[in-house]
């Protein structure tokens, strides 16, 4: 019997800034050269930024050659690619097969992330693991999951990747694990998001170590939410328009969840989540 993964993936830039380290000597990216330099470096909402976004579709003769470039070495090319293959290689070696991967990318709310994103996209869709010597491994569903303000400003993106991935962990039945592939993006949120999978219902971390170039795997220490978090959470629930009263708004100012006392607009949603998710981390099927 098969079993099934789901790897959640934050995706970075390194597709852009490595098509750009070798254009000059791709053949197929020279002509592409000066604009993916400038991608490379671009900040969020720049013009070269949104210049990326407006080109991250099939139909762009930049986006097939960048494509064109992943296909002919995706562990060179792309940090997501590296680590996800080698983590499914990984499991190869352990004796561990007939796995189906699915795969949710979360690239940032910027062009370049996006673009990048969209080639991961269409090269597993397309290529799947065939280049790779990986046998009763395949590659499942697919899917782009482009998150508000993450990679913008940091609390409210948090906040609102956090609700994305719940609407895929809470209730899954499918996946015998849920993983977090945190190899790329910003280090401040993907370090946050590792102190918080286990309310989010995570079961393992991975990614490629920067100086050992090998696969490290971290293990989910436990957590709960403690009764005084709950009893916050709770009263931004009950919060409609009014403030928090002052004792409650230091905590919640100093969470992100809350300026100056009054809520953020994803607050009671967060809110409902994290209740939602730390009341049943340990009922689900997976934990028991």
């Amino acid at each position: 019997m098969s079993s099934r993964m789901l790897h959640l993936i934050t995706v970075g830039t390194s597709i852009v800034r490595n098509a750009a380290k070798y254009s000059d000597t791709y053949s197929i990216l020279e002509k592409h050269g000066e604009r993916l330099r400038n991608w490379a470096v671009a900040h969020p909402d720049s013009y070269w930024d949104k210049d990326a976004g407006e080109h991250a579709r099939v139909s762009s003769d930049v986006f097939r050659d960048v494509l064109a470039f992943v296909t002919s070495d995706p562990r060179r090319a792309s940090a997501e690619l590296n680590s996800l293959f080698g983590f499914i290689e990984s499991l190869s070696q352990k004796g561990i097969g007939n796995v189906v991967h699915d795969v949710v990318l979360y690239p940032t709310d910027t062009g370049v992330s996006v673009f990048c994103a969209r080639i991961i996209y269409e090269y597993l869709r397309g290529e799947g693991l065939r280049s790779q010597v990986i046998t009763d491994h395949s590659i499942g569903d697919v899917e782009v999951n482009t998150v508000p303000f993450f990679g913008k400003e940091f609390w409210r993106g948090l906040l609102n990747l956090i609700l994305e991935i719940s609407k895929y962990v809470v209730g899954d039945k499918v996946h015998d694990r849920i993983l977090a592939n945190l190899t790329a993006g910003f280090k401040p949120e993907v370090s946050f998001l590792l102190l918080i999978s286990s309310i989010l219902g995570i079961d393992t971390a991975y990614y490629i170590h920067e100086s050992m170039k090998q696969i490290i795997e971290i293990p989910i220490i436990e957590l709960q939410l403690t009764p005084t978090m709950e009893k916050l959470l709770e009263k931004i629930l009950e919060t409609k328009n009014e403030k928090l009263s002052e004792d409650i708004a230091r905590i919640t100012d100093r969470l992100g969840l809350s300026i100056n006392g009054t809520p953020i607009p994803e607050a009671r949603k967060i809110a409902e989540i994290l209740l939602k998710l730390g009341r049943s981390r340990y009922t689900s099927p997976r934990c028991q």
